[in-house]
């Protein structure tokens, strides 16, 4: 560890990470002296002096913090511009709450209570958030509804900017007093200041860019001066300058007998732009986070981020600062800058640290001109990048919700236009997922088929007829919307009239997460409509979430034999089909040795009967539960059903089985295995008493042996068997493609 730490003092470290320490400690001072000016405006400009040190202290606990507690050496965690814009709204409702019934002293210590409440209490969710690995569910907020609250952070920017130029709150009442000259003369080098540096920076990222855009600015503003012939105390005297300070330190932390001055009850009026402030941190921490994963080329741990930025805020919000976390754009500076070092970040925060304590005298003098234009470059670089940039990389519809939250912030406020944005979300989620279909197969009981093996006749039978079972396999959250298109789907195959009479619907669950109440009422009418039809509605793969609900809705009747469950679509199919049979007479499956005979007398027409067969058969009278083969045996026989029932079933190493399909009378099973001489991969079993006729290895030797014309048609019924089977695997499978 020793050894380690001691590297970052090699040359190759420490100069790259002394470079990136400077430039990134010079710009932060400036964003902080900025963000402060911008809460602590108005009536509370006296106080700015403080809300400087508040923030300055703030910037070096992040940084110094961030540097050895980062996931990603070189992680420059600062105050950030977006909670101090709610901040500067907090600030402005204490004032209003408090105006005509406090002093000065009391409202200003309101607000720094304020401001310590958002920042310890933000910092407490991001630890909770963090220690229980919740960081993927702050994920789940829409993409253009995140850029709608940035792009309403930077108007706030924006406007705040003109306040802390001008000392006026920009209002639709006052926005003409704007361009009055002796107005315009405070705002317009801001604002030339502003768009200079994002024209610079759109074209150029060189690290040098904001540090000399600051150090020119401001010698601009001083030669002006001299040009003009205004001393530094009629600037001051005039507005121009940000201070003088009256006191000589900047960092004055609230002491425990100030706190008998906070009013409570105004800090209680703004718990939900509180709420806002930690909604938004905690989303703009994981998306900085997640693009500095990308910039960086190296995964972050994000619930170790959480909590060690949680930590932070607990501590720098005691001291009165504003919320912070990782900085992307100065992060990915001093990557660029080759400064891979937790040093970068000792020496931004020495170099913070250092202006809190010495620097009073020199920030009173910095230009206000200079400072609101780094507040308005910052609102202006989210507005360019959320209203100008997104217009061709977002869709559409995004990029209109984006531009109505924003006009809403602007507008009504900050909090309503998240309301907006939020309602508009869920609207556009709703109609979206509604334009999804609900059923991922639309089947016919035509082309896709139980897993029951049926003689050819019976086969054919449902090829013709198996049109009357609709099988819809249905996917995905059904509710209100979809669950109506799903009703329109079924009254269109039902007024199909090139299709045959529809008697089954069968709607499989297999893949449904879940429907809502409101859906129940759809299904009632699907249920209304089957009755009305005379139709069968079978419901499969129900998960008892479903079940209860549609029990809760009274749809599930044991006395209704018009709406039928079945564990899974095999088995719901299964009965479909037998029912279909039935209608044609089948109800029991027999005669399989008289299809054998007439094939054999197809092939041999001198063939009397099948006893040239029979006498290589061993007939079994089995019961219900006899396993005829059982999984991982050897391929040594075959068995042929006259009557009865077989399932081959998968025995799962958890203990549970799964059916693959059944056979009925005249059928074959095992005839793969044997002819392949691979191991059972599957145990067949008897589901009810059964007689079958076994076929052995040898027995089929000795059948080509001794009767080589009975064995070479009995190889070709086979065949066909087999084809046909095939067959009708591919009619499934285009089916499910179609």
């Amino acid at each position: 560890m020793g050894k380690n730490f001691l590297s970052h003092f090699q040359p190759k470290m420490l100069i790259p990470g002394l470079t990136a320490g400077l430039i990134v400690g010079i710009t932060d001072v400036s964003i902080e002296i900025s963000l402060a000016a911008l809460i602590f405006s108005g009536v509370l400009a006296p106080y700015v002096a403080y809300g400087i040190g508040f923030l300055l202290f703030g910037a070096f606990i992040f940084l110094l913090f961030g540097a050895f507690t980062s996931s990603i050496p070189g992680t420059m965690a600062i105050p950030q511009d977006t909670p101090a814009a709610i901040l500067a709204l907090i600030a402005a409702g204490v004032v209003a709450t408090m105006a005509a019934s406090a002093t000065l002293e009391e409202t200003f210590t309101t607000v720094v209570a304020a401001i310590i409440v958002t920042t310890v209490l933000t910092g407490l969710i991001f630890t909770v958030f963090g220690r229980f690995k919740l960081s993927r569910f702050a994920r789940f907020i829409p993409y253009p509804v995140v850029g709608g609250f940035l792009a309403g952070t930077g108007w706030l920017l924006a406007a705040g900017s003109f306040s802390v130029m001008t000392d006026m709150s920009l209002t639709m009442d006052n926005f003409t007093d704007l361009f009055r000259t002796e107005v315009l003369v405070h705002w317009v080098p801001g604002l030339v200041f502003a768009v200079t540096l994002l024209l610079i920076l759109r074209r150029s990222s060189h690290t040098l860019v904001i540090p000399g855009m600051l150090a020119l600015s401001i010698a601009l503003f001083y030669i002006a001066l001299a040009v003009l012939g205004i001393s530094t105390s009629e600037a001051a005297e005039l507005g121009w300058l940000l201070g003088p300070f009256e006191q000589e330190a900047l960092f004055q932390p609230l002491t425990p007998a100030s706190l008998m001055l906070v009013d409570w009850s105004a800090i209680v009026m703004q718990l939900d732009k509180i709420g806002a402030v930690v909604v938004l941190s905690l989303i703009a921490l994981l998306l900085n986070a997640s693009a500095l994963e990308v910039a960086v080329k190296q995964d972050i741990d994000m619930n170790r981020e959480l909590q060690a930025t949680g930590l932070t805020n607990v501590v720098a919000g005691l001291f009165g600062s504003t919320v912070g976390y990782p900085a992307l754009s100065l992060t990915v500076l001093t990557h660029r800058l080759n400064a891979k070092t937790r040093l970068a970040g000792v020496f931004a925060a020495l170099l913070v640290g250092g202006t809190l304590l010495f620097g009073a005298n020199a920030l009173s003098y910095f230009p206000k001109p200079v400072l609101g234009g780094v507040l308005l470059f910052m609102g202006l670089s989210f507005l360019v990048e959320w209203v100008v940039d997104a217009r061709t990389r977002l869709p559409r519809i995004d990029y209109l919700l984006v531009l109505m939250i924003l006009l809403a912030i602007a507008s009504i406020g900050f909090l309503e236009g998240i309301a907006v944005g939020v309602l508009a979300a869920v609207v556009m989620f709703v109609v979206s997922y509604s334009r999804i279909n609900a059923v991922k197969h639309t089947l016919s009981g035509a082309t896709y088929h139980s897993k029951v093996e049926r003689p050819q006749v019976h086969r054919q039978t449902l090829q013709e007829m198996g049109g009357e079972i609709f099988i819809l396999r249905l996917q995905g959250f059904i509710f209100f919307g979809t669950a109506q298109k799903l009703l329109d789907q079924i009254k269109e195959r039902l007024n199909d009239r090139d299709q045959p009479r529809l008697r089954f619907v069968v709607l499989d669950f297999r893949q449904v997460v879940l429907i809502d109440s409101s859906a129940v009422f759809s299904v009632t009418r699907m249920k209304q409509l089957a009755e009305s039809q005379n139709i069968q509605m079978v419901w499969t793969n129900l998960s008892t979430p479903i079940e209860q609900l549609l029990e809760k809705g009274g749809l599930i009747d044991e006395t209704d034999d018009s709406f039928i469950i079945f564990p899974t679509l095999d088995h719901g199919l299964e009965w479909c089909e037998n029912r279909i049979l039935a209608t044609q007479g089948i109800t029991d499956l027999t005669g399989f040795f008289e299809n054998i005979e007439k094939h054999l007398k197809r092939g041999i027409p001198e063939l009397e009967d099948v006893t040239r067969l029979m006498k290589y058969l061993e007939r079994m009278e089995v019961e219900e539960g006899h396993y005829l083969m059982r999984q991982g045996d050897q391929p040594d026989e075959m068995y042929f059903i006259e009557a009865g029932l077989v399932s081959v079933q998968l025995e799962l190493p958890n203990g549970k089985i799964m059916r693959l399909r059944s056979m009925r009378d005249g059928t074959t099973v095992g005839e793969m295995g044997m002819y392949l001489g691979n191991v059972r991969t599957a145990s067949v079993v008897t589901g009810r008493p059964s007689t079958v006729y076994k076929l052995s290895r040898n027995a089929l030797r000795e059948m080509e042996k001794n009767d080589p014309e009975i064995a070479a048609y009995l190889h070709q019924w086979i065949a066909s068997l087999l084809a046909e089977r095939l067959a009708d695997n591919n009619r499934t499978i285009e089916a499910l493609l179609a």
